[in-house]
C-alpha cells in the first residue's frame, strides 16, 4: 500500500494491531517530516531500523513494539539530534548497551530495548553467578543516565542448569515464585540491587554504593527509602542470591502452613 506512505506533510504515524498490512521501514521516506512514529503488533512489518535514518532531524518519538521481523543495531538511532523516546521492545532489534557513550542519544529521556540487546529490558542470563558481572557492567550507565535504565530488568533463562520452580504448585499466586529477576534499586542516593521473584518477593540489597554519611543532607532521605526496601524483604530474609532449590522448596512448604497463604497441592 505505497499510497499510505505518500503524505510529505504528515508528522505522527500511528498503525497498531494491524496483523494483515505488509509494509517495510524503507516506505518511512515518503514521510520526511515523520517526528512520532508507533508500531504496535504489526506482525507483517518488516525492515531495519536503519531505514530511519532518513528522518534523523524530524524523529522524536519511536515505539515499535510487537513488531518481530524488525532487526537492525539501535546504535543506529545513536546520533538522532531531537529523539526523547525509544521504545523497540520485542522485536528483532540488537545491540549492546555498553556501546552507548556520552554522546550518543543527546536528547533522549526513555528507552526501552528488546531482550535481544545486551543489557536490554528482560534481558536473559545462563547462570546466577552471571548476575554480578551484568550488573557492574550496566551499573556506570545507570548512574550516569539512569533514564535510559527505567524500570530495567533481566532474568535467568528458562533453560538454565540453575533454574528451577518448586514443588507446590500454587493456584493462587500468594506463595513466591524463585526470585530469578534482578533489579536496580535505590535508597537517596545510594543504589545496589536485588533478586526478585517475577510476582515481587525479594531478596536482601546488594549495595553497589557506599552508606551515605551521616550528616549528608541525603541520608535521611536514605534512610526513610531503606526501611521501604527492608519492609519488602520477608521471604527471602538473609539471602542475598536467589536460595538453593531445596531451600526454596523448604521456604514456601513453610509459607504454605502459615495462616494467610491458600495454596493449592
Amino acid at each position: 500500500y505505497p499510497f499510505l506512505f505518500n503524505f510529505p506533510l504528515l508528522q505522527k504515524l500511528n498503525i497498531a494491531n494491524n496483523f494483515d498490512l505488509k509494509w517495510d521501514l524503507e516506505m518511512l521516506a515518503g514521510l520526511p517530516l515523520l517526528n512520532e512514529l508507533c508500531c504496535v503488533n504489526n506482525f507483517s512489518l518488516t525492515g531495519s531500523i536503519n531505514s530511519l535514518r532518513v528522518l534523523k532531524d524530524t524523529l522524536t518519538k519511536v515505539t515499535m513494539n510487537s513488531c518481530r521481523h524488525v532487526k537492525g543495531n539501535f546504535m543506529n538511532l545513536a546520533d538522532f539530534s531531537h529523539l526523547k523516546k525509544l521504545v523497540i521492545s520485542r522485536t528483532g532489534v540488537t545491540g549492546d548497551i555498553r556501546d552507548i557513550g556520552e554522546r550518543d542519544f543527546p536528547t533522549l529521556e526513555s528507552i526501552i530495548l528488546p531482550s535481544g540487546v545486551y543489557g536490554g529490558k528482560g534481558y536473559q542470563f545462563q547462570r546466577i553467578s552471571d548476575a554480578p558481572g551484568i550488573i557492574s557492567t550496566l551499573y556506570p550507565i545507570y548512574k550516569q543516565r539512569p533514564t535510559l535504565l527505567k524500570n530495567w530488568y533481566a532474568k535467568l533463562s528458562s533453560n538454565s542448569p540453575d533454574w528451577y520452580h518448586g514443588e507446590i504448585i500454587d493456584t493462587t499466586n500468594q506463595l513466591p515464585n524463585p526470585p530469578i529477576c534482578i533489579f536496580f534499586v535505590e535508597a537517596g542516593s545510594r543504589v545496589g540491587y536485588q533478586w526478585e521473584s517475577d510476582n515481587g518477593y525479594p531478596c536482601e540489597v546488594n549495595w553497589l554504593d557506599p552508606e551515605p554519611d551521616r550528616n549528608s543532607c541525603d541520608h535521611e532521605k536514605y534512610i526513610v527509602e531503606l526501611r521501604a526496601i527492608q519492609w519488602r524483604v520477608n521471604c527471602f530474609d538473609g539471602h542475598y542470591e536467589p536460595p538453593s532449590e531445596d531451600e526454596y522448596n523448604l521456604i514456601v512448604k513453610d509459607l504454605d502452613e502459615m495462616p494467610g497463604f491458600y495454596a493449592s497441592d
